[in-house]
């Protein structure tokens, strides 16, 4: 894995060298990565092409890896220069939707990349775009005040898709070679029904299993005393979420091991718009069920993998949730988690 680095005016510079170190994170919104960059180097690699705005990215253009530089800091005693940043991701999440004029919500409508186009395009300085390609699957969600990280996530999972970022090359009025963010909606992959990660062929897990979530949700909407609006909401034990109370019943979700959050929307337009608020509130707040894997390749964040661990038997179907590369640059190591 090979960085370049950017000047201030985005013209590639050259290489980070094997002198410097890199700590960078991409996640989902729903993982705990900050979404940044740390790079470290010997203050005789820096120069004025590494500041504020300059840009960092694998030369890989199908690889995700990359940012913009937000800031640095000097440290004399020990000779080194920290470069600081967010991610094409951490940079998304840093602005929100809000509702057109005159609006109460933003209607995501339509192929979902140009709901992708509509949100990114004119936000980001045409550094960070939607992809112009037909994906061929059209979104349906309302947002109101969402950091747009968020709100793409969620309206793409919705119908099965996921955010696939990518870097595209060209040439400036100078000629000179610049990169531009493209956002794409594509399928999620489910890699569990063909590979199953577990230490018994060589691969690094840390498991964490721990039944902490919530698994009933009760959404109250409009109304008042015994007219307001009621929704009981139950996450089974496979993560399906529904409104039958025998089922739930039946998968566990009784007595001692019935955990309840309450969601209050009493602004709420529709029904509709009140249960798809307890189902993200589930999903947000479910149990502590995740698996780091330090030695696998070829996944995407939002995938789903199978992951085992024998010795305590945790078995999962999740998503990877996100990927941090580190290390000095010739000796990178990639790990990926997965669930949170």
């Amino acid at each position: 894995m090979d960085f370049i680095h950017t000047s201030v005016d985005l013209k590639e510079k050259g290489y980070l060298s094997k002198l410097t170190s890199i700590d960078m994170e991409i996640g989902s919104y729903l993982s705990s990565s900050r979404n940044d960059f740390e790079i470290t180097m010997p203050s005789s690699e820096w120069g004025a092409d590494f500041d504020e705005g300059s840009l960092i990215y694998d030369e890989d253009t199908t690889s995700e890896f990359g940012g913009r530089i937000q800031g640095k800091t000097s440290d004399t005693s020990a000779k080194e220069i920290i470069l600081y940043g967010f991610t094409w991701r951490g940079m998304i999440s840093k602005q929100i939707i809000e509702p057109p004029s005159g609006k109460s919500h933003y209607q995501a409508r339509g192929d979902a990349n140009a709901f992708l186009r509509d949100v990114l395009n004119d936000s980001f300085d045409g550094l960070i775009v939607g992809s112009e390609d037909i994906c061929g699957i059209e979104v349906k969600r309302d947002i109101r005040y969402v950091n747009k990280l968020e709100a793409i996530e969620k309206t793409l999972d919705d119908v099965g898709l996921k955010m696939k970022v990518e870097t595209k090359e060209y040439k400036d009025f100078s000629n000179a070679t610049k990169r531009q963010v493209v956002v794409s909606a594509v399928p999620i992959i489910n890699n569990s029904e063909v590979t199953e990660y577990s230490n018994d062929y060589g691969y690094n897990l840390v498991a964490k299993d721990i039944k902490n979530g919530f698994n009933h949700c009760v959404c109250l909407g409009q109304g008042e005393m015994t007219e307001r609006t009621v929704i009981h909401l139950f996450r089974l034990q496979n993560g399906l979420i529904t409104q039958d109370e025998d089922l739930a019943i039946k998968d566990g979700i009784t007595g001692i091991n019935r955990r309840t959050m309450i969601y209050d929307y009493s602004s709420v337009e529709s029904v509709e718009e009140l249960i798809q608020g307890g189902i993200d509130q589930l999903n947000e707040n479910s149990d502590t069920k995740s698996m780091e894997i330090s030695n696998v390749d070829a996944v995407d964040i939002g995938d789903i993998v199978g992951a085992r661990d024998r010795v305590t038997k945790i078995y999962m179907q999740k998503k990877i949730v996100s990927k941090i590369v580190s290390g000095y640059i010739d000796k990178i190591k990639i790990e990926y988690k997965v669930g949170d």
